[in-house]
C-alpha cells in the first residue's frame, strides 16, 4: 500500500507487443495462422537485417500500414529532407534524449524488470494495455487479426501468472468480429483473474463510433462478467478517428489534439449514445487522452441535450448525471495543469492515474510524486485517483 496506507494502481500502462513480433506470438498463435504469422516475422526480420524500420504502425515505412507526421508547420514542399529521419533512434535513446531514464527493452518480455520498476515508482498494481494490438484490424485478414488478438491474450496470461495479483492485463476486442470477441472476453474472464477489463479502440475499422448497435452483445456480455470496457487509442494508427487526414501529416498539431479528440468523441459516442442507459450496470475508462478538455465537453453534451434531445434518443437523462452514477472514468496524465479545476469540476470520482510506462512519455519512476506533492488535491481526491476510482471501475483489481 504505497499511499498512506491506500493502493497504488496504475491504468495505463504497456507492453510493446511490437518490440520482438516472435516472443510475443510465435508460441502462442493458433497453428491454422502459422503461415501468416511467418510472413510476418520474415518481414520484420528482413528489416531488421537491412538496418531499416520495423514499426507496424505509425512510421512512414510501417510494416503493415505506413502513416506520417512529419511535415513541420508553415513548411509544404520537404521533397522528403526532414533531418529527424536522418536514422532510427531506439525508445531508450528517445527517453534519454527527453531527460529521462531509460527503460529496458526486455521489459515486454521480463515481468521481473517490470516489477522492479514498479517498486522504484511506488505502485503496487499495473493494468497493461498492448501498443499496437488493435491496429490490426488494417489486415485485410479477419481471422488472422484474431489469432494475433488471441495469441497476444495467451502471452499475457503466462507474463503475468506468477506476479501475484501485481500485474493485470485488457483483452483486446476484435472489432470485425463482435462474436468472437463476446466469446474471447468470456473465456478468459472464466479462466484469468488477472484480465480485468477489455479494450477498445475509440471508434470502429469501419468509421463508425462506439454507440454502433453491433457492438451491444459486448456490451451486454461485459456487464454480465462485471468487466469494464476501457477505451485507449493512439496517435495516427488505425483505426483512424477525427484528425487522421484533416491535419495534413503536421507532427506538432496530431500529437496536441489527436487522441484528445479521439478521447471526446469516444465519451460522447458512450454517453450520447444511450450506452450508460441500455447497460445500467457496464462501466467504461477513457485512457491517454488527456483530461482537461472533460469539463468543457460534459458541459457541451448537457446543452446539446437540452436544446436536441430528438437526436440522442437512447439518452435519458443529462450527461452531468451519467458521470454522478459513477461507471464512468478517465485517466489523468500525472503533470496535467489543470487537473484541479478537473477535480473541482467534475468530482472525485471520475479520474484514474496513469503512467504509459514504459514509452517515450512516461514520467516513471516518478509519476505517483506528481500526483502525491499537488497541494491544491485533497488527500481524498489523492487516493481515489491513485487506487480506489481503479478499485472501482475494474473490481478484479481487489
Amino acid at each position: 500500500m504505497s499511499f498512506n496506507g491506500h493502493v497504488v494502481i496504475d491504468m495505463d500502462s504497456h507492453v510493446r507487443e511490437y518490440e520482438d513480433v516472435d516472443r510475443t506470438y510465435r508460441e502462442y498463435i493458433d497453428p491454422e495462422y502459422r503461415e501468416s504469422f511467418e510472413l510476418l516475422s520474415q518481414a520484420v526480420a528482413k528489416r531488421q537485417e537491412a538496418g531499416r524500420p520495423t514499426a507496424l504502425f505509425m512510421h512512414p515505412e510501417a510494416i503493415i500500414e505506413p502513416s506520417d507526421e512529419s511535415r513541420p508547420l508553415g513548411v509544404y514542399d520537404t521533397f522528403g529532407l526532414l533531418p529527424h529521419q536522418s536514422r532510427n533512434r531506439s525508445k531508450e535513446e528517445a527517453r534519454e534524449r527527453s531527460g529521462k531514464e531509460p527503460v529496458r527493452r526486455d521489459v515486454n518480455w521480463d515481468p521481473s524488470i517490470r516489477l522492479e520498476d514498479m517498486d522504484r515508482a511506488k505502485i503496487d498494481k499495473s493494468v497493461m494495455f498492448p501498443t499496437f494490438e488493435a491496429s490490426y484490424c488494417a489486415l485485410k485478414d479477419v481471422g488472422f487479426e484474431g489469432a494475433l488478438h488471441r495469441a497476444y491474450h495467451r502471452y499475457m496470461t503466462t507474463y503475468c501468472s506468477e506476479s501475484e495479483g501485481r500485474l493485470r492485463w485488457a483483452a483486446t476486442a476484435t472489432l470485425r468480429d463482435v462474436a468472437a470477441s463476446v466469446s474471447e472476453v468470456t473465456h478468459w474472464a472464466e479462466r484469468d483473474q488477472n484480465m480485468v477489463g477489455v479494450l477498445v479502440p475509440p471508434s470502429c475499422p469501419d468509421g463508425r463510433l462506439l454507440d454502433n448497435p453491433n457492438l451491444h452483445p459486448l456490451y451486454e456480455r461485459c456487464q454480465d462478467l462485471d468487466l469494464p470496457i476501457l477505451v485507449h487509442g493512439g496517435v495516427l494508427r488505425p483505426p483512424y478517428t477525427a484528425g487522421a487526414t484533416e491535419l495534413n501529416n503536421s507532427g506538432f498539431l496530431l500529437r496536441a489534439v489527436y487522441q484528445p479528440w479521439a478521447g471526446m468523441t469516444a465519451v460522447g459516442a458512450l454517453i450520447g449514445g444511450g450506452v450508460f442507459d441500455l447497460f445500467p450496470k457496464l462501466r467504461a475508462g477513457v485512457f491517454e487522452t488527456g483530461a482537461g478538455w472533460m469539463p468543457w465537453l460534459i458541459e457541451q453534451l448537457d446543452d446539446g441535450y437540452g436544446s436536441r434531445p430528438s437526436l440522442v434518443p437512447n439518452l435519458r437523462r443529462e450527461p452531468t448525471e451519467i458521470l454522478e452514477d459513477g461507471r464512468l472514468f478517465h485517466a489523468v496524465e500525472p503533470g496535467e495543469r489543470y487537473l484541479k479545476h478537473c477535480v473541482e469540476a467534475l468530482g472525485e470520482d471520475v479520474w484514474l492515474f496513469s503512467t504509459d510506462y514504459p514509452h517515450t512519455g512516461s514520467p516513471w519512476p516518478d509519476g505517483v510524486s506528481h500526483i502525491t506533492d499537488r497541494a491544491e488535491l485533497s488527500e481524498s481526491a489523492k487516493t481515489k485517483m491513485l487506487g480506489s476510482n481503479a478499485l472501482r471501475l475494474c473490481p478484479r483489481l481487489a
